[in-house]
């Protein structure tokens, strides 16, 4: 029996007006019965995260940042921090690719130093906390925050103009194409993947206990980490070809319908 499921949140758990399924308040109390803890698992800032359930009042787990920081309970219980002299590279690289932003994203807050309206727009869509500062640097330079994550977002396509940019780091970074516009680098071995399996073995979980749910490459190690794999049906390619099974998209309620058959609400 499947005692711990975890989802992505957009293209995943949310359509494509970023709308929450209707029925998952009561689907959340109904696992919540059956001893069946719910992982918020997202590229997301774990501030945005609270605020999007601010109205559920579940027990869940939040695996923000792709897997950099895990909160249970509202405490840290793991945050990957970036060595400082790691920072430095991707952000000097970055700034010479047309078209392209940072936000550094730390314990306490992301920081920026674009104000562009375009970029902004789509920033505040996931970092309920953003700082805009006059160098993104100045806060590596002067330890002001816990760095766990970089991510970029370019104006077209992270896929076609980041991918193939920043190989020189790939020994001292993972990079992970985490959306349409969006690619994130991390310490080498974080992942929501190794964010799930920590949780299992926090509670004796197995990997046969363990469902996912995913749509981009950024879930790829996620959807290895258990036996209920579900790729959505809007999902990247690569991810469906390494997931056990198929939901239906965001759109037609996929997580909710795989989890009313599952659990025969």
């Amino acid at each position: 029996m499947v005692k711990i499921i975890a989802t992505d949140m957009d293209g995943t758990l949310l359509d494509s007006q970023k709308n929450f399924p209707k029925e998952l308040d009561y689907i959340l109390k109904k696992l919540n019965e059956k001893n069946v803890r719910f992982i918020v698992a997202s590229g997301r800032q774990y501030y945005n995260l609270t605020k999007q359930f601010e109205n559920y009042d579940q027990d869940l787990i939040y695996i923000s940042e792709n897997g950099a920081m895990v909160f249970d309970k509202g405490e840290i219980i793991y945050l990957s921090e970036i060595e400082k002299e790691k920072l430095i590279k991707p952000v000097e690289i970055a700034r010479k690719i047309e078209g392209t932003s940072i936000i550094l994203c730390g314990e306490k807050s992301a920081y920026t130093d674009n104000r562009g309206e375009f970029f902004q727009r789509h920033a505040n869509m996931y970092y309920e906390k953003l700082e805009i500062v006059d160098d993104v640097l100045d806060i590596v330079r002067e330890g002001k925050d816990r760095i766990c994550k970089i991510a970029l977002f370019h104006d077209e396509s992270s896929e076609k103009y980041l991918s193939k940019e920043f190989d020189e780091l790939k020994d001292d970074l993972l990079m992970s194409v985490s959306g349409e516009l969006w690619m994130d680098f991390m310490n080498i071995g974080v992942n929501k993947g190794t964010a799930i399996e920590r949780i299992q073995e926090s509670y004796n979980i197995t990997y046969d206990e363990t469902m996912a749910f995913g749509d981009y490459l950024n879930d790829y190690e996620m959807m290895q980490s258990c036996k209920y794999s579900y790729a959505m049906a809007n999902a990247h390619p690569k991810l469906k070809e390494i997931s056990n099974y198929e939901a239906k998209s965001n759109d037609e309620n996929g997580v909710m319908e795989v989890i009313k058959e599952y659990f025969e609400i």
